[in-house]
């Protein structure tokens, strides 16, 4: 825990298989609005956030334990101390006991907002990752979000490659992908129209998506995932 205490702007937890805070330190504290760790402890994520964030945050966990894949770069919305949501990119890995089986989560989320690198400030980035978080139906262009960030097309993807470590129509995939994944778990809508409202061509190209990054396809996912209505 030394190694993280230090890091204001870096948050990190270990949650166990029924999605309670075994260890997190400051930064997590001051972002859950409890004063130390300790009051941390015990407690869900339901107990902390705003019920459409740790229901998110809920269900990321969910998909990780049952699958045994390890989250990376995942771009996800979290409070600041003061009490706004602020973008961070998060990793989560599950943690297994001696006998391979899972035991737990491990998760370092980076205050996106907040991170220094060289002294550049990652407000435009945010800027930009907003407008994708806001209108990723729409079929935005990377020459439209760097006139947005004031930012020429290579600069932008310079940033993003930098402090995400992806490109931009990647960031904009992973957000339908998403969206799509919260749509198939909360709703009956024909996967078609999911593919739709989430700025898809059509029902092949989410498919298609969905089964690469997730291993699943849309109707598998929702079986296993989805309200038991469907």
């Amino acid at each position: 825990m030394e190694l993280f205490d230090g890091l204001p702007n870096v948050m990190f937890c270990v949650k166990d298989c029924e999605g309670r805070y075994v260890r997190v330190n400051q930064a997590f504290a001051d972002r859950s609005g409890r004063a130390t760790p300790a009051a941390v402890v015990g407690l869900r994520a339901c107990d902390l956030f705003p019920p459409e964030l740790a229901a998110s945050y809920e269900a990321q966990d969910r998909q990780v334990l049952v699958t045994g894949r390890s989250v990376r770069n995942q771009l996800e919305l979290i409070l600041r101390p003061d009490g706004s949501p602020g973008w961070f990119v998060t990793n989560k890995v599950v943690l297994r006991d001696e006998r391979g089986r899972a035991a737990g989560i491990a998760a370092v989320s980076l205050d996106l907002q907040a991170a220094p690198s060289g002294g550049v400030s990652l407000d435009r980035v945010a800027t930009v990752i907003e407008v994708i978080r806001t209108r990723y139906a729409e079929p935005l262009t990377v020459a439209e979000l760097a006139t947005v960030a004031g930012m020429t097309p290579l600069q932008l993807e310079r940033r993003m490659r930098r402090y995400l470590g992806m490109a931009v129509k990647q960031l904009l995939l992973r957000t339908r992908l998403e969206h799509a994944a919260a749509l198939l778990r909360s709703t009956d809508l024909v996967i078609a129209e999911v593919a739709a409202r989430c700025g898809y061509y059509d029902q092949s190209s989410l498919s298609r998506q969905f089964k690469r990054i997730l291993g699943y396809t849309p109707g598998e996912y929702r079986a296993r995932f989805g309200p038991p209505s469907s």
